[in-house]
């Protein structure tokens, strides 16, 4: 049976790795394929596709960040990305992380796992950037998006390592949803941070993946509000890996430093329901 601390070396011995890699959502992948086939690929399209994932989201940040460019502002929105490498850079980035896909686990229980966590990603990405376009911080909508769907990239983390313990030790237990997210919820957070700071991500994004759950933080970082809020939200209507319908997002913290009002949390949840109504 594996313990906390085999699944904790493990992820320890990936952040010390000097190339590994995380899973590509499927859909996002043929999104940036259907792109990068044509004989002049759109830059703005492309970018479009690359940000309706969270791991090729930060592998193209992380390339733009990469060691050469220290010394010069870090690059936290993907179109400076395009402007700093070039769009065949970015290109084959992109590639070289979907056609990683190959080494990825076969387990329908780990693919329907990675398949709820895009889909909260992706929600809680369009919840905090329609947070702050409502409380008229129009100047954080690109973080805001980004920051929302990078926040649970610990969990992709996590996942890989139970696996790889799993594939190692056939006598472990069978992995379960409860095991998976006790896992997750103990180790997503920290592990989250350490990554993007691997990567070389603006720090923005690293404070937000490890404080999005902590019980006293910042209430002046508008951006980590806003994740928190979108997370909780997400929850509250089941998507992602789990539901909470007790959760009171009009009592909530978060609600009471943006000033939202009943009627614009209602709001709210209709709008992510739109939208995951529109993507899935």
């Amino acid at each position: 049976m594996f313990e906390i601390s085999s699944i904790d070396e493990r992820i320890q011995e990936y952040l010390e790795e000097p190339a590994w890699n995380l899973p590509v959502f499927d859909r996002g992948a043929r999104l940036v394929q259907q792109e990068a086939s044509k004989p002049n690929p759109n830059a703005e399209k492309l970018t479009q596709c690359i940000l309706q994932d969270q791991v090729l989201t930060a592998e193209v940040l992380s390339l733009a960040n990469a060691p050469f460019f220290h010394g010069i502002k870090k690059v936290e929105h993907i179109q400076e990305v395009v402007a700093r490498v070039g769009l065949r850079g970015v290109l084959d980035c992109v590639m070289a992380a979907i056609h990683r896909k190959a080494s990825n686990t076969k387990s329908s229980f780990v693919q329907q796992y990675m398949t709820n966590l895009w889909k909260h990603s992706a929600a809680c990405a369009y919840g905090a950037q329609w947070l702050v376009r409502r409380c008229g911080w129009e100047e954080l909508i690109v973080e805001a998006y980004i920051a929302g769907l990078l926040h649970d990239v610990g969990k992709l983390l996590v996942l890989k390592a139970i696996i790889s313990v799993m594939e190692k030790d056939k006598d472990t237990i069978r992995l379960t949803k409860i095991v998976a997210d006790e896992f997750l919820d103990a180790l997503h957070t920290e592990y989250g941070a350490r990554l993007l700071r691997k990567w070389n991500l603006p720090e923005i994004y690293c404070e937000i993946c490890q404080e999005h759950h902590q019980a006293r933080y910042d209430t002046s970082n508008i951006l980590l509000v806003a994740v928190r809020l979108a997370n909780s939200a997400c929850s509250k209507l089941g998507f992602g890996v789990r539901e909470d319908r007790e959760i009171q997002l009009e009592t909530s913290l978060e609600a009471s430093v943006l000033g939202l009002s009943d009627i614009t949390l209602a709001e709210l949840e209709i709008a992510l329901e739109d939208y995951i109504a529109r993507n899935t």
